[in-house]
């Protein structure tokens, strides 16, 4: 008796079905700590006032939950996340990834937690934070804090997760072969 739209198969093999539901390729809540935690590269992104999605690469500090990065208060993207907050940032690294949504804050020099957010968003950006008495690292904070700065939250709301390995085991089961890439049996995703 056929379940679906896909045909009957043996037990345990894998089936175009079992390939088109990605829920089984989501991150745990471990695998995403791991693939956000401390700071990295992200995509961000948010869309002009036509309504087009746009998104930069930028170094992102990752803590309580949020995403923090910064850039000059004269890119456009700052006039279109105060215009329009909502914000998401991609994540990418060691074949996993994870889509983020939430409403940016932008905080700008003026503001009454400025010298707070700064003091530690810039040394956690530049890893004064984890080596204070490294002089490089205190030059590349300093260097940070320039006059035009603003520093951008992200409260992040998980969309999506993906891990391309798991993704990769079953395109291989699903076609018949598991050959791994050190044997010559090739790599996808």
């Amino acid at each position: 008796m056929q379940h679906g739209p896909y045909p009957e198969r043996e037990p345990g093999t894998a089936s175009i079905g079992d390939y088109e539901d990605f829920t089984t390729m989501a991150l745990d809540p471990g695998e995403l700590e791991a693939l956000v935690a401390g700071a990295g590269e992200c995509v961000f992104s948010w869309t002009t006032s036509q309504g087009f999605p746009v998104g930069v690469v930028m170094a992102y500090v990752y803590r309580h939950g949020r995403f923090w990065t910064n850039c000059t208060a004269q890119r456009k993207r700052v006039a279109a996340l105060r215009a329009r907050p909502q914000a998401a940032v991609v994540v990418n690294k060691d074949r996993k990834m994870a889509t983020y949504k939430g409403n940016a804050v932008i905080h700008s020099p003026g503001d009454d937690d400025w010298d707070h957010v700064k003091s530690w968003f810039y040394a956690a950006l530049s890893g004064a934070e984890r080596d204070p008495g490294n002089p490089f690292l205190r030059r590349v904070q300093a260097f940070l804090d320039g006059p035009h700065q603003v520093i951008i939250e992200m409260p992040a709301q998980l969309v999506l997760s993906f891990d391309f390995g798991k993704f990769s085991l079953l395109t291989q089961a699903a076609i018949g072969s598991v050959a791994s890439p050190a044997s010559g049996g090739g790599q996808m995703a």
